[in-house]
Order: structure tokens, then C-alpha cells, then sequence
């Protein structure tokens, strides 16, 4: 009986979802749901190219979800520093301690640089989100988020998975309800940018040639989501669950994109700058349709930030050795600060010097992660074949 429930059908989804759901909650961040990666990435040539790139970056998300998370499953890794101390073959005791000491410094550098300047942005949103509402004042709003996000970050990766899972259904429905009321008024306008690859192309300036090579850059960085999701992968029992899962994430958040695209494109090029489907909901539809995308922003900043925060105490509640606190309050220390760090960044104006050193540290890891991802595939393969020899032998003996 608990041979069928491990490989049934329902095991499995919940496994394939619950991974897509963490990470289609940890994309939809505020510039996403707010319409902008839409205008910037997606519609920006018109309706026909956006297939294009939506196809593309389904393609890309895919295969390096899917390869990322089938690396995590072979060499048994659960933090960013042991991916990528094992992506670079050196993650044994022998292995050249000058070699990793130079991926540890880097990518610790790199991942933090990353997660603060997510949270910091995220943090600052959930303040002016509870200002504007509520009318809290900003130092309370601010420590409202940054202990509401350390309190969820604190229960570990099985209750993100599943506080994602629930975040990406309401996240889903409340966008498919605005995108509705956009079909209501805008269906026929809708329907004639599908598909359509002339209309569009004057609405920014850009050449299709020009915006491909920035969107194939774009796509190149999700080759780094592997690291992240190693935090979660704890369930992946095969390597059917790593690809099915990285195939899952890929289709979640291309359909992140197109449903927020379709929401825009009628819309377009009017849209084309600032928060366009706030500014949709404000000037075309009624006062609740404005409150369901209040909504949105507020699950997309509830969803996000949790997740990038983990990444981070993950990391470094290993090496905090110390046995007199519990794991969970070395998490709620660690998140905390990190958190704290990002709001004092946030309120400081340091954000944009840091997104430039993020930047700058993102053109180099495009090439230190995409090419030993590649050179690291028959390495892994074997590697799966001795794991799998192992355990026949084990299980023989």
C-alpha cells in the first residue's frame, strides 16, 4: 500500500506542482505583477512575436530547471554552495581548497547580491502597499513585512512548497478574473494581436533583432535557478520527478507571462511604461477589479521574498555550528537580519548600487554557470549510474 502511494499518480503531481507552484510564486514578484516584465519581455513587438518569446523562454526555463533539478537529485545537494561547489567537481574532500574557496566567495557574493536586491524591492512594496491601504506608518509597515517574511521563511521548505501551492492558485484566479473583464471589453482587439507579426513592431523603437538578443539574455539567467531550488528538491525521487518538475516550472511561469501579456496587449502601446495593469484597472474597469489586482501585488510580495530569504539562511544555517539554539531559531536570526539588511537598503537608497554590482556580477556568471552546466552532464550522468549501482548492490546485499 505505501509502494502505490509513493508512485501514484497523486504523489507524483503533488510533487511536480508543489516545486512549479514555489517557483511560480517566487517569479511573480512586483515589477511582474504589475504588468512590466509583460511590456518589457514579452508583447513588446506586438502579439505575434510574443509567441515567439514565450515559446523560447518556456524552451530555456524548462531545460535548466530540469537539468538543475536532476543535478540536485544526483549528487544529494540542498543549499546553493554545496550546487555549485559540486557543478564545479569540487565537492570532495581532496578537491583543490584554493579552487573552492574561489566558487564559495564568488557565488556567496553573487546569490546575496541577488536575494537582496529582490527583497529589498519586495520589502519596500509591502510597505508602500500598507501605507497607501491601510494607512500604516512606514517604520511599522516596514517591520510588519520583515517579521511576517522571517515568520514563514522560518517553517522550513515543505511549508514554502505548500504555501506557494496555495499563493499560485489564488494568484492564478485573481489574474484570469482581471484578464475576463480585459476579454470583455478588448476581446476583439485581443484576438487580432495574436498571431500578428507587423502590428507592433513600431511601438517602441526596437528592432526584432535587437530585442531577441536581449531576451535571449534574459533567458540565460534562468540557468541559475537550479541553485535555488535545491533548497527544495528534498522529494524528487527519480529522475522522472526532476525533469517533470523542471518542465512544471518552465509551463507555470510562461503562463505567468502570457496571462499577464494577454492582459496588457489590447492595451498596448498605450501601457507600454510605469504599472500598466494598474493603470488598466484603474481607468477602464470598476473599483473591485482594482482591489483583485491589490490582491495580486499583495500575494506576489507575500510569495516572494520567503523564498529568497531561505536560499540565503539555508546557506549559512549550516555553518552556524552552535547546538544551544534550535534550527528554526537559527533560521528566524538568520532571515531576520537578512531581512532587516534589506529594509535598511531599501530606506537608504543603496538598492541601485547594488542591482549595478548584481548586474556587473550577472555578466559573469551567465558564462560560470551556463557552460559548466553543459560540460557537467555526461559527469552527471555517471554519476547517476554509480548512485543507482550503489543502491542495487545495497539492496542485493
Amino acid at each position: 500500500m505505501e509502494k502505490k502511494e509513493k508512485s501514484g499518480f497523486a504523489k507524483t503531481f503533488s510533487i511536480w506542482f508543489g516545486l512549479g507552484a514555489l517557483m511560480f510564486g517566487t517569479y511573480c514578484g512586483a515589477n511582474m505583477a504589475a504588468g512590466t516584465y509583460a511590456t518589457t519581455y514579452i508583447v513588446t513587438l506586438g502579439g505575434g512575436w510574443a509567441l515567439v518569446w514565450l515559446a523560447m523562454f518556456c524552451a530555456f526555463m524548462s531545460f535548466f530547471c530540469a537539468v538543475g533539478l536532476e543535478f540536485v537529485r544526483v549528487y544529494k545537494v540542498n543549499n546553493y554552495n554545496e550546487y555549485y561547489l559540486a557543478l564545479y567537481g569540487v565537492d570532495k574532500p581532496q578537491s583543490s581548497p584554493l579552487v573552492r574557496a574561489v566558487v564559495t566567495v564568488f557565488f556567496d557574493i553573487f546569490t546575496t547580491l541577488k536575494g537582496i536586491v529582490n527583497v529589498s524591492a519586495t520589502v519596500a512594496l509591502f510597505t508602500e502597499l500598507m501605507h497607501s491601504l491601510f494607512g500604516i506608518p512606514v517604520l511599522a509597515a516596514t517591520i510588519m513585512g520583515i517579521l511576517l517574511f522571517a515568520f514563514l521563511t522560518m517553517y522550513g521548505a515543505a511549508f514554502l512548497r505548500k504555501f506557494n501551492s496555495a499563493m499560485t492558485i489564488a494568484l492564478i484566479v485573481s489574474l484570469v478574473v482581471i484578464l475576463a473583464a480585459v476579454i470583455r471589453i478588448r476581446g476583439e482587439v485581443l484576438m487580432g494581436c495574436i498571431g500578428n507579426f507587423q502590428e507592433g513592431l513600431d511601438w517602441t523603437g526596437t528592432s526584432v533583432k535587437a530585442h531577441f538578443f536581449l531576451f535571449l539574455s534574459y533567458c540565460f539567467n534562468t540557468s541559475a535557478w537550479g541553485s535555488t531550488m535545491s533548497n527544495y528538491a528534498d522529494q524528487l525521487r527519480d529522475r522522472r520527478d526532476a525533469i517533470g518538475s523542471g518542465v512544471m516550472m518552465g509551463v507555470l511561469v510562461t503562463l505567468l507571462f502570457a496571462i499577464t501579456g494577454a492582459i496588457v496587449l489590447p492595451f498596448m502601446p498605450e501601457v507600454i511604461s510605469g504599472t500598466p495593469i494598474l493603470m488598466i484597472c484603474q481607468k477602464y474597469f470598476s473599483s473591485v477589479l482594482t482591489a483583485i489586482y491589490w490582491v495580486v501585488v499583495m500575494l506576489a510580495v507575500i510569495s516572494t521574498a520567503p523564498s529568497f530569504t531561505f536560499n540565503f539562511s539555508n546557506r549559512w544555517a549550516k555553518v552556524w555550528k552552535s547546538e544551544k539554539l534550535s534550527h528554526k531559531a537559527k533560521f528566524f536570526i538568520l532571515s531576520f537580519s537578512f531581512l532587516l539588511l534589506c529594509g535598511l537598503i531599501s530606506k537608504v537608497g543603496l538598492i541601485t548600487l547594488i542591482k549595478k554590482g548584481y548586474t556587473a556580477l550577472g555578466n559573469i556568471a551567465l558564462f560560470t554557470i551556463i557552460i559548466p552546466i553543459f560540460i557537467s552532464i555526461p559527469r552527471m550522468i555517471h554519476q547517476d549510474k554509480l548512485n543507482r549501482a550503489a543502491a542495487a548492490a545495497e539492496k542485493a546485499g
